[in-house]
């Protein structure tokens, strides 16, 4: 059990666990999860869970961010305002919600023992290459979070990886499939064509003013410069206060002398154990058969100690160390359930001790070596002792700090001059923000929500302090506002013309261009000229763009020649004729892997989301009115 949990602990998990320590964001327990946010007004119910306004409105900024850093200059903020974008994350939230509480329900639920073993892989929690319970726990407090919540994250993902993992392991696409999708990759198209020009009907485009003008006035909110704001603005930082704090010789030297186990490499335990498995739900007799059975595993080994492994091979319900002789390795403090753990750092060398009670069963436990902690010298450590220190004392006196620049901003609504002066900060300036396109921290919701509102852009007050991420308050006013304004039809008449102009001649070319397949298909030759004849595949190139090749690869070639057209990006219309079908003689071992991969996932996909739509069919999901409006 434990030494599976190691090995899977080093895959696809623990890098999400890596990333998700990368990116500061509230996370809530598993009990919070489970029932509900139900701050903020319930949006949905999925069975007896909740979905709070708030939960989705963090979960909207989230995919936000996650997009925003995908797309780079390419991310269109609008789309995250739009209905249908809250609609899907809605229904995301929903499934995940049925999900849970489909594996709550099995029972899908991580050990103890593994949550351990996945910490003690992560290296952003290890001291020397083993993991320490104070680097773990400074981490944490550096984004905010708490080793509950971390670890109810990683329940989660336990059971939402449990219960999906059989769609991945149950998925394989069957040989005769993915030998005809390589054969039509691999095919190759001999071609021909001949372009009719955006110039052969640009004489018989007419276009009166009125053309124009009525595409503006069914098109308004296409001409309208959204509402604009320019901002002043302080952040109050924890890391900021942290900075700007001394730490003397004599704390560093005396909180090292208080703390030098955690600064160097802690002690290490080796142990195997025999586990007779029993839930710890399960009645009485159950239990105590189990007991019954490790104890007598006790006694032959009190007998014979010699026999540790060849009882573990047979005797052990635990797989994974039973394969190994019963060893679990090594391992620190807090990576172990805490009667295993008590257990084991209480026991001598050779030592065999059981049966201990725990969450699984019964052990029987042999200590089969320790390696003393070796604490590092305070020359090694010193900068990590310092910001150990500014932290501790950062804690300390941002609060106070939170709330005098809370009371402050509150009380001299008109100015952040007076908060800015109490705590030695800078009022800072925005550039010009529109509520849907907005860089950090205005793309806050909260903040972009209160900046926005009616109230402060007519008043220009201060904003309440608003926490837009753990350890950071900000606190605004508008400075300069622009409202919503309607372009002139004289500004934009030209480019309407331009787009007016393109689309009836697109409309007008499609007409020509199947006027001519259809000649051609009679067998007529349509006064066309064509150009040489080259051989495509189905890759984009110069000469056939992606839509050119779906189009050429399309059309039947079952009688040749075939013929087929499409539009071109230069606003021309191609027509093409395929002369000959050439296969592939002997198929690519890449491209069938490569072929192999994306179908496999493909139908993984597509099973998921069977399973996922049978188990929230099997919940009652109630969603409030209006519960997808944007701001």
């Amino acid at each position: 059990m434990l030494e599976a949990i190691r090995k899977h602990a080093k895959g696809w998990l623990a890098k999400v666990i890596l990333a998700l320590i990368a990116v500061t964001f509230a996370l809530f327990g598993l009990d919070s999860y489970m029932s509900g946010d139900r701050s903020g007004g319930v949006v949905a119910e999925v069975g007896d869970v909740g979905i709070s306004s708030e939960e989705l409105t963090r979960e909207i900024q989230g995919q936000s961010d996650r997009m925003r850093e995908a797309l780079g200059p390419a991310y269109d903020p609008a789309v995250i305002e739009s209905a249908d974008f809250r609609k899907r994350v809605l229904d995301s939230l929903i499934e995940r919600k049925a999900l849970l509480q489909e594996a709550q329900k099995l029972k899908f639920l991580a050990p103890d023992a593994y949550i351990a073993s996945v910490l003690g892989q992560i290296p952003s929690f290890q001291q020397d290459g083993v993991f320490s319970q104070q680097r773990y726990e400074a981490v944490l407090r550096q984004n905010g979070r708490t080793p509950a919540q971390f670890e109810n994250e990683l329940r989660q993902a336990f059971m939402l990886e449990t219960i999906t993992s059989s769609i991945s392991l149950a998925t394989f696409p069957s040989k005769t499939s993915l030998t005809q999708i390589a054969r039509l990759v691999a095919q190759q198209r001999e071609i021909s064509w001949a372009d009719l020009p955006a110039s052969a009907v640009a004489a018989e485009i007419k276009l009166p003013p009125a053309d124009v003008e009525r595409y503006y006035a069914d098109n308004k909110a296409e001409f309208t410069d959204p509402e604009q704001i320019r901002a002043e603005y302080l952040v109050l930082d924890i890391a900021a206060v942290a900075a700007g704090i001394e730490v003397s010789d004599q704390a560093v030297a005396e909180y090292y002398a208080a703390n030098a186990a955690q600064f160097g490499k802690p002690e290490l335990r080796s142990a195997s154990h025999i586990l007779i498995v029993a839930d710890k739900n399960a009645d009485a007799a159950t239990r105590a058969q189990a007991k019954a059975k490790a104890t007598g595993l006790l006694q032959t080994l009190q007998k014979s100690p010699g026999r540790f492994a060849e009882l573990a091979r047979t005797e052990s319900q635990d797989p994974g160390s039973a394969a190994q002789n019963g060893s679990l390795g090594s391992f620190g403090r807090g990576m172990m359930v805490k009667p295993f753990e008590d257990a084991v750092f209480s026991m001598k060398p050779n030592e065999i001790r059981g049966p201990v009670e725990s969450d699984f069963g019964y052990h029987i436990i042999r200590l089969d070596g320790i390696e003393s902690a070796q604490p590092a010298p305070l020359a090694e450590v010193r900068t990590a002792v310092m910001d150990e220190l500014r932290k501790q004392q950062a804690q300390k006196v941002f609060a106070g700090l939170a709330d005098n620049f809370s009371n402050l901003v509150y009380e001299n609504a008109d100015s952040l001059q007076p908060a800015a002066s109490a705590t030695k900060l800078k009022v800072q300036q925005s550039n010009w923000l529109t509520a849907t396109n907005a860089p950090p921290p205005f793309n806050h919701a909260g903040l972009s929500s209160a900046l926005f509102s009616p109230e402060s852009i007519k008043s220009r007050q201060n904003t309440e302090a608003i926490e837009v991420e753990p350890g950071t308050l900000i606190a605004a006013r508008v400075a300069e506002h622009r409202p919503a304004r309607l372009r002139p039809l004289a500004d934009v008449s030209a480019s309407i013309e331009t787009r007016l102009r393109a689309e009836r001649s697109a409309q007008l070319l499609a007409q020509k261009g199947e006027a001519a397949l259809q000649s051609l298909a009679k067998g007529e030759t349509a006064g066309l000229k064509w150009s040489a004849f080259q051989v495509v595949g189905r890759q984009p190139s110069a000469e056939l763009d992606a839509a050119g090749a779906k189009a050429v690869f399309r059309v039947n070639a079952d009688t040749l020649p075939a013929y087929t057209g499409f539009a071109r990006p230069d606003g021309s219309y191609r027509i093409v004729r395929v002369s000959r079908v050439l296969e592939a003689h002997e198929l690519d071992p890449m491209l069938m892997s490569s072929i192999e991969s994306g179908v496999t996932q493909a139908q993984q996909q597509a099973d998921m989301k069977a399973m996922i739509a049978l188990i929230a069919a099997g919940q009652k999901v109630k969603i409030k009115p209006n519960a997808i409006e944007g701001r």
